[in-house]
């Protein structure tokens, strides 16, 4: 079978139906989107079933987990686990958007959308390329199973109070996850690793309201500035995290796993990229390593008093900051929250009260062998697909469910993508060009054809 010409005959469907998939407003972490999420869940439900696959809608707190499989290769065939997911993160700031976030356009060979890349471009190439496998084949040669999940963005909450239940449906020989990328254009990689992830909130309030900047200027400690002042401790001068204990379970990697890992850094690319230096690293610690084998803690927003138009003179009742923590394996999310919470608690001014909460959903770190079957042979049919030697990298994001879902499938487990680092997930304009969709789609075809 000639999949680029599978690809090519089916190319204008696949965009349309791409396009109607991303119109979808599945932003997980916002209550207010709650049915957009559902409705786009029915409409995968819908199309997984059209396209000749078994679907299951497995009902969570908040949005569906969808489970497609096609098991008539028959128990003596492996079974292969996909895993993608269909929410996307909040488009804010929108007045930075060129184009409306859920209206997808296609410029320059580009679609900008939220969730274009991550991970609905993702996700749809990857069931566009199971189905019209299925539809050529009439049959997968390997027992198939594909679970995308509504919730990943937020925590995966909802799957993770699932996997239990669903222990026996999940079972499988490999899993891969299709929520990665690579570091240039035209260069595969397989993703070995992923750092793991933990949220906080905390809140410092004073007075009982906003405070008159004159009359009680000088008399309050304003909590602005005291939040300020204890955020800054968080870090020494030397950019590693002050919280007691935080590295006490970081395992530096041994030379010999380095050399398996490309840490290549183009700094002037960087710069070009991203419109900066890399200077928030830890003393002697290179940026891609900073990047990906290393701990952080980061202060992802800040709020309290008036930043609206204009000016207002008012010193705030309360001040709140949301952080975050990227993991590496060993390290337990919920005892690095925590020892973080205990460190705030211990410092709350004089006159203050603090809550410290650790928000819900949080994954572990991993680090996987490249020396297992999946590896070599996702890696094998990247080289076949790019026609250049595939690369084994580490994420510095979070796959929040990857470890537990490893476990419970019982499976190997690898992260593949064709994302690249300037497709400005999570960001305004977020894009991703079409000849990487193709080339996801041919990857997958491959690697089906493959267990032939």
């Amino acid at each position: 079978m000639n999949f680029k010409s599978l690809f090519d005959q089916h190319r204008e469907k696949i965009l349309h139906d791409y396009f109607t998939f991303l119109r979808f407003k599945s932003i997980s972490t916002d209550p207010q989107y709650l049915a957009d999420s559902r409705r786009c869940a029915e409409w995968l439900v819908h199309y997984l079933q059209e396209g000749g696959l078994h679907v299951e809608s497995w009902e969570t707190e908040k949005t569906p987990v969808i489970f497609a499989s096609s098991l008539h290769a028959g128990p003596d065939k492996e079974t292969l686990l996909l895993y993608c997911h269909y929410d996307v993160q909040p488009v804010d700031p929108l007045e930075e958007w060129t184009s409306p976030p859920f209206e997808p356009t296609l410029r320059e060979g580009s679609i900008y959308a939220r969730g274009a890349a991550d991970n609905k471009g993702q996700c749809f190439y990857t069931l566009s390329a199971l189905l019209l496998f299925l539809k050529e084949r009439k049959k997968f040669p390997i027992n198939v199973k594909f679970i995308i999940e509504g919730e990943e963005e937020s925590g995966s909450r909802g799957l993770a109070l699932l996997l239990k239940e669903k222990k026996e449906a999940l079972q499988a020989d490999y899993l891969l996850i299709v929520d990665s990328g690579m570091e240039e254009r035209d260069l595969p990689a397989i993703t070995l690793g992923a750092r793991g992830l933990v949220c906080l909130q905390v809140t410092l309030q004073e007075a009982l309201y906003d405070l008159h900047s004159g009359s009680l200027g000088g008399l309050a400690y304003n909590p602005n500035r005291a939040l300020v002042e204890l955020l800054s401790s968080l870090h020494d001068k030397e950019g590693r995290v002050t919280i007691p204990h935080f590295y006490d379970q970081v395992t530096p990697l041994l030379p010999e796993e380095k050399e398996e890992i490309s840490f290549a850094f183009d700094e002037e690319k960087f710069q070009k990229m991203f419109g900066f230096q890399p200077t928030g690293m830890e003393k002697n610690v290179p940026p891609k390593e900073a990047g990906s084998i290393r701990p952080t803690l980061e202060i992802n927003g800040i709020t309290g008093g008036y930043g609206g138009a204009g000016f207002k003179t008012v010193i705030p009742a309360k001040a709140s900051a949301k952080l975050s923590c990227r993991l590496v394996p060993h390290q337990k999310p919920l005892e690095i929250a925590h020892q973080v919470r205990d460190f705030l608690l211990k410092k709350t001014p004089i006159g203050m009260r603090m809550e410290v909460d650790i928000l819900p959903g949080m994954g572990e770190g991993f680090r996987t062998s490249p020396h297992t079957q999946l590896a070599h042979l996702t890696a094998a049919c990247y080289t076949e697909v790019f026609g250049k030697p595939c690369q084994k990298i580490l994420l510095g994001g979070t796959i929040p469910i990857a470890v537990e879902l490893a476990k419970t499938s019982g499976a190997e487990m690898i992260l593949i993508g064709v994302g690249l680092p300037d497709d400005h997930i999570h960001s305004p304009d977020e894009r991703f060009d079409m000849d990487r969709f193709e080339k996801g789609f041919l990857t997958i075809c491959t690697l089906l054809n493959h267990f032939s």
